[in-house]
């Protein structure tokens, strides 16, 4: 609560929250336990953040609340996240495999709009926009 309230009034004496992070104060909320995009939801208020963890209490534990980036880097104005397989060995040597996928969103960026489809990259979310596939096949691109 405490940093929710920092970052809500601009960050602290030690520290300037970057304007691009603070534009609607919004907040992403997930299960710690689930995948696939189950369960998330976008807040901007603590209030309503508190009340969904509270009211969600019995079926999941544990939740991560991160800070929304409300202005992300777009492909083709809209959201996009990178998949890139690592390996990381015992004596802390990283592999990276040469090539990787670029999941995107079916719907443009809109930071006004609540739709799910427009902040969450998830295939299992995206899959089930009417808009899938439309721009990329599966909304993948290789590299």
């Amino acid at each position: 609560m405490h940093r929710f309230r920092e970052i809500t009034n601009g960050g602290s004496r030690n520290e300037r929250v970057p304007n691009k992070h603070c534009q609607a104060n919004m907040w992403v909320v997930k299960p710690a336990a689930l995948n696939q995009g189950r369960g998330i939801e976008v807040f901007k208020k603590l209030r309503d953040i508190i009340e969904f963890i509270f009211e969600k209490q019995q079926k999941e534990a544990f939740w991560v609340v991160q800070k929304y980036i409300e202005r992300p880097f777009l492909y083709k104005e809209r959201k996009f996240d990178l998949r890139i397989w690592a390996v990381v060995t015992e004596d802390f040597r990283i592999y990276v495999y040469k090539q990787g996928y670029v999941r995107t969103s079916s719907t443009g960026y809109d930071l006004n709009n609540k739709n799910n489809f427009v902040h969450l990259t998830n295939q299992c979310l995206q899959v089930k926009d009417e808009s899938y596939g439309t721009f990329e096949e599966g909304n993948t691109l290789s590299f």
